[in-house]
């Protein structure tokens, strides 16, 4: 029985989340690539187009890069500077109560074509060259 109100509960308090807020598919688009791509440039492009007086966050590796609100244009454009090894980047917009949330995963191979590679020992060079 516990269990049961449990999941009635649960499942108010999600309806009620998206009955408030709302999900939505089409506020903005992302035209650039940011799908598990591959890269040895450590600056990035992401472009699109949206919806005027859409707010839209773009967040890599968990930080805060950029906010901006979309302009009579509808298009964006954001320059980033990515990590080397994997990065994580989320676009959150919102307009009028709807949330659209796209995520992507972008690889930086080498910084500039110049591969690095951190170590804390010899043996731990040995195994990156020769493993």
């Amino acid at each position: 029985m516990k269990k049961v109100l449990a999941l009635v509960i649960a499942t108010m308090m999600f309806m009620t989340f998206f009955m408030t807020y709302g999900f939505a598919d089409d506020l903005i688009t992302v035209k650039s690539d940011i799908s598990d791509v591959t890269t040895n440039n450590k600056y990035f492009v992401i472009s699109g187009n949206g919806q005027p007086d859409t707010y839209v966050e773009l967040i890599l590796n968990d930080d805060l890069n950029d906010k901006w609100v979309i302009g009579d244009t509808g298009l964006f454009a954001k320059l980033i500077t990515l990590a080397l090894g994997d990065n994580y980047v989320t676009l959150k917009a919102v307009k009028d109560g709807q949330v659209q949330v796209i995520k992507g995963h972008i690889v930086l191979q080498s910084n500039n074509g110049i591969i690095q590679i951190t170590v804390d020992t010899l043996e731990g060079l040995w195994n990156k060259l020769f493993k």
